[in-house]
């Protein structure tokens, strides 16, 4: 029996609620006091942006969906938006899969996504751990991955 990837099951449900808030955005608008916080790999496969773009931000990029945008389009892989920067209107495509960071700061909401999966998806050759690393080393390195996971322990009466 093949075991239970829960943390993909997690981090596909995130980017799924993702997809459906800039859903509701673009139908309804950004609802009055609520702006978003993206940061994406600017150079994961299928992102486009402007070679400016690209040159002042080469591995990531925060983009915030505030007061004015238009063309907001989201579809099951990506979604585009137009933005404001420097006063010229630039037009993004961003899939869900280079997404590292979605946050709602006015109601202090975060979620970031894995790094790993970000790098499988943009095509990118994860390096094998080398044999000599030592336990130390790889302890270290699971507490790191494992920030964002919420202990149930907690809940429990």
């Amino acid at each position: 029996m093949a075991s239970i990837d829960y943390k993909a099951l997690i981090e596909n449900a995130m980017l799924t609620m993702v997809r459906d808030i800039l859903k509701k955005i673009a139908k309804s608008g950004l609802p009055k006091g609520h702006h978003f916080l993206i940061t994406f790999s600017s150079n994961s496969k299928g992102v486009i942006i402007p070679h400016w773009m690209k040159e002042k931000y080469p591995d990531k990029m925060t983009i915030i969906i505030r007061n004015w945008f238009e063309n907001l389009n989201v579809t099951e892989k990506k979604f585009e938006i137009s933005l404001n920067f420097n006063n010229n209107v630039e037009h993004l495509t961003i899939p869900f899969s280079s997404l590292e960071l979605f946050a709602d700061p006015s109601v202090d909401f975060a979620i970031s996504f894995s790094q790993a999966n970000k790098m499988s998806n943009s095509g990118t050759k994860i390096e094998e751990e080398k044999s000599t690393e030592n336990a130390d080393d790889k302890k270290e390195k699971l507490t790191k991955k494992n920030r964002n996971v919420i202990e149930l322990k907690n809940f429990k009466k």
